[in-house]
């Protein structure tokens, strides 16, 4: 009978485990990211072609073009143009918490009789120990609490990324998306941004920084045997979840 009991709580325990195993790795697969790095695909049809110019027999002047203009706009205005985005990101927060409580009570309660009885009700050895019974409770309880917390946290980021117009909205203002992709000694940096810009906040020299940027999605990752150390692993991962201490 104990081996029934001992084989049944080890199957109870084994499930419990495969539930917590299945939980985990749910929840590890509904991870959610900012920026999806690998997903970031320029489609072709954003590279537009160039058109070819065709000079006519015996001219000089090859017509009117983005590169001849003498009164020109070359900041990005089309799907497919590039723009040169400043990112001058920074943010601290701070928060700070402070605890201090404290309860003290006491009770004192006396019985000179009961019902008229003395208030020993004539017991003079209680329980055996040679004395008379005494119905008076004195207690005093004190509690007190103090605790007291502090979180900083402060995060830069600076850089410049290359990125493409991808669509102009109804209202005009244009959305963008860019990509980039550094390896040194195997390890690869990848940035992404997107996110939707105005044309009046492009600067002349066709650039715009990241703040004039609305509904913006930042992301600078690492990829490499540097940023696997800092991983934890799939058991530790697990371990932690369904671990209850």
């Amino acid at each position: 009978m104990k081996e029934y009991y001992k084989q049944s709580i080890h199957k109870i325990i084994l499930r419990i485990l495969i539930i917590g195993l299945l939980i985990s790795l749910s929840a590890c697969s509904t991870t959610h990211r900012a920026v999806d790095n690998t997903s970031t695909i320029i489609p072709k049809n954003l590279y537009a072609k160039e058109n070819k110019i065709e000079k006519k027999e015996g001219a000089l002047w090859p017509g009117d073009t983005p590169r001849n203009f003498l009164f020109g706009d070359d900041k990005a205005k089309r799907v497919g143009d590039i723009i040169t985005v400043t990112i001058n990101e920074s943010a601290t927060s701070t928060q700070s918490a402070t605890t201090d409580t404290a309860k003290s009570t006491e009770l004192d309660m006396q019985t000179k009789n009961v019902l008229g009885l003395p208030s020993n009700l004539g017991v003079q050895n209680f329980l055996g120990m040679g004395t008379g019974l005494d119905p008076t409770v004195s207690a005093s309880v004190n509690n007190s609490n103090q605790g007291s917390g502090s979180v900083t946290r402060n995060g830069t980021l600076t850089g410049t990324i290359s990125a493409l117009i991808t669509e102009i909205l109804p209202s005009g203002n244009f959305k963008i998306e860019g990509r980039r992709s550094v390896t040194v000694n195997h390890e690869e940096q990848i940035m992404v941004l997107r996110g939707v810009i105005r044309p009046q906040d492009i600067n002349f020299d066709n650039t715009i920084a990241s703040i004039s940027i609305a509904d913006a999605s930042i992301s600078l990752t690492g990829e490499g045997v540097v940023a696997d150390e800092q991983r934890k692993g799939w058991l530790a991962k697990i371990l932690s979840k369904v671990w209850p201490f």
